[in-house]
């Protein structure tokens, strides 16, 4: 019951607007004219804002989401096992002041509403700087300039979760700063230095790592390649990396399934952590590819039972996808349906079926160490375990509020002494989710 009234209650506003035609997107307003430019003027498009001609704008963002789940076999180590979760309870503001400063502040408000401890309730809180194309400076919290994945907005992902590969090699948001841009129109650059190792890698909302440097350069090289195909000039390519020095102690990242059961835990780390990274996404019409390849590894120095120095600790982890738009179009943006359902007329919104493939293997440097395999967080010789997930999925963009998606995640465990069923090595997860964004 609960579910239900709050669900009504954030389908209110979307019900309001089911008669409002088609506008322009809301990053590119119209041209303002003398008097809109003099005085602050408020609109409704895709959500509440107050402008005040090209001089400032100030949008408020909300976003929901209302998971649906089950398992099989039943998991019963949840910490909550109901089948009913709200998952993202967000609100913001976002816009910019002159065209030199944009800027953003978001904050995760689930602990209001629902019986939930945010370890990092403050979210995206950055002002960027703007003065050229070539050269910007970023200052505040947002994500560290890793993961193709991990940069992708919600309101774009083919799927309900982000890989197990994303969830636990790529870093996330980290307070920093950061100068990016434009090389050429095709070719952008990422550069910072941030506090900590990014919220990802965290022990319980407790940081791992200090201070970390990343760097990250993406885009399409290939459209300056003309005797290839059109389609494979399309092609969007990057490369990531990222070093920091991590806290003494089992600070080791460790590797979790969907429902949340350990099966690699933390080891024992002291030195580096270093990430690489490469990235490729590709889409011609309906069809669409991309996929991702990280390597982490951590120094173990002084780790041993002796003191002695242990081989590093390698995660890695690789994920494709493929997606097909079955119905409907999409605008540029990539979020919204060209034809959007009760908001746009007569239209359905639109469909994609989508698969994908992740894998994350944990183990110690090959050929570093001639001890026999261990769990032991000390062990010279790291006892291998990797989560194999299969997700399948299909999404209903209804329109700019809201988005209906359901999956199927199929996850293999290669070390069934480390399962969460014992005996079982194979566990499947369905979600339904309803997401609604302003």
């Amino acid at each position: 019951m609960r579910a239900l009234v709050l669900t009504a209650l954030l389908l209110i506003p979307i019900a309001l607007l089911a008669q409002k035609p088609p506008e322009e997107d809301e990053d590119q307003p119209p041209a303002a004219d003398e008097t809109q430019k003099s005085t602050l003027q408020f609109k409704f498009k895709d959500r509440p804002s107050f402008r005040y001609g090209d001089t400032f704008r100030l949008d408020i963002k909300s976003k929901w989401h209302l998971d649906f789940r089950s398992f099989s076999p039943p998991i019963t180590n949840l910490p909550d096992d109901s089948t009913f979760l709200l998952t993202r309870a967000r609100f913001g503001l976002k816009g910019n002041v002159t065209k030199y400063f944009e800027y953003e502040f978001e904050r995760e408000m689930r602990q209001t509403f629902a019986d939930v401890q945010e370890r990092h309730p403050w979210r995206d809180n950055y002002i960027d700087f703007k003065p050229l194309s070539i050269v910007r400076l970023k200052v505040g919290k947002f994500k560290m300039p890793f993961g193709l994945e991990e940069n992708t907005s919600e309101d774009r992902l083919d799927f309900v979760f982000r890989s197990r590969v994303t969830d636990f090699l790529a870093p996330a948001r980290e307070r920093g700063a950061m100068l990016h841009g434009k090389v050429t129109k095709r070719l952008e650059y990422e550069a910072g230095v941030f506090r900590y190792d990014g919220e990802n890698s965290d022990v319980k909302g407790v940081p791992t790592a200090g201070r970390t440097y990343a760097a990250r350069v993406s885009g399409e090289p290939l459209r300056y390649l003309s005797v290839l195909p059109k389609t494979i000039r399309h092609t969007y390519l990057g490369v990531a990396f990222t070093r920091g020095k991590m806290f003494e102690g089992a600070n080791g990242q460790h590797g979790q399934t969907i429902s949340n059961f350990t099966y690699f835990d933390h080891v024992y780390v002291k030195g580096d952590r270093q990430r690489v990274g490469a990235e490729v996404s590709w889409s011609e019409g309906p069809f669409g590819f991309r996929g991702e390849y990280i390597r982490m590894s951590e120094q173990r120095l002084e780790q041993g039972i002796r003191v002695n120095d242990l081989p590093d600790k390698i995660s890695r982890g690789w994920y494709v996808t493929g997606s097909w738009m079955a119905l409907g179009k999409m605008k540029s943006n990539g979020k919204d349906p060209k034809t959007p359902f009760l908001t746009g007329g007569r239209g359905f919104g639109a469909v994609e079926l989508a698969a994908r493939l992740d894998v994350l293997t944990f183990f110690t440097e090959p050929g570093a160490s001639t001890a026999l395999p261990s769990r032991s967080p000390r062990a010279a010789n790291l006892l291998p375990n990797s989560d194999r997930t299969w997700t399948f999925g299909t999404t209903w963009y209804v329109n700019h509020f809201v988005k209906i998606q359901a999956n199927g995640e199929r996850e293999w465990l290669a070390d069934i002494e480390r399962a969460a069923v014992a005996g079982r090595s194979v566990f499947w997860t369905a979600i339904l989710r309803l997401q609604l964004a302003m």
